[in-house]
């Protein structure tokens, strides 16, 4: 169910994604309300912001109108990030504090009634979006195609430390049995009771 993400990319996805969207909209602990949230409606980016994002997209040869035609909303850069637990391949996962909380909330839960959540990614920054995007153009992809497996830098709602990709063991990262699995089952569930609720 696609409730949160602002990406641009409508397809399944073979690993889950969790989108921390705002207490007020999920039944969550009363600890978690009062801490700052990641809200459901971004507010408008400063004008700084935009010309950087339109620079560097500019420089990436993504059309000057692609945001606009696909409906993207420019997103904040994540700050304040907390280390949450290391991704499926040892790397490091960081996401804001309330989300990370929340996080650590609900992979406890899921242990509770033996099932484990292992994380893929979290915060990826503007910088790290863009490098992304110029590893497979230098590779020889086409944009169109990069555009369709990658965010366009400014608008992944990983950059805004609020989204963490998660899978569960003996399911691949990268296949796609996930949505097969009693994982996914129960965070479909049961998500929503720790402030996320799956992206798409």
């Amino acid at each position: 169910m696609r409730v949160f993400a602002r990406e641009s990319r409508m397809h399944l996805r073979t690993i889950l994604l969790a989108t921390f969207v705002p207490v007020a909209a999920c039944a969550a602990s009363a600890a978690l309300a009062a801490a700052p949230l990641c809200p459901a409606t971004w507010p408008a980016q400063p004008a700084a912001s935009v010309a950087h994002i339109n620079e560097v997209n500019r420089g990436l040869g993504i059309p000057t109108d692609y945001a606009a035609r696909h409906n993207l909303v420019l997103l904040p850069e994540g700050k304040d990030l907390v280390q949450v637990p290391r991704d499926v391949y040892g790397r490091k996962v960081e996401m804001v504090a309330p989300a990370a909380a929340a996080l650590k909330k609900m992979f406890a839960a899921a242990a509770r009634v033996g099932l484990k959540l292992e994380t893929v990614s979290g915060f990826r920054s503007i910088n790290y979006q863009t490098g992304l995007i110029r590893r497979k153009l230098k590779s020889g992809m086409s944009i169109q195609k990069a555009l369709s497996i990658n965010a366009v830098p400014g608008y992944s709602v990983h950059q805004t430390g609020c989204a963490v990709d998660l899978t569960t063991p003996g399911v691949p990262a990268a296949g796609g049995s996930v949505e097969h699995s009693k994982a996914f089952t129960w965070l479909q569930q049961h998500g929503a009771q720790f402030g996320f609720h799956l992206s798409f």
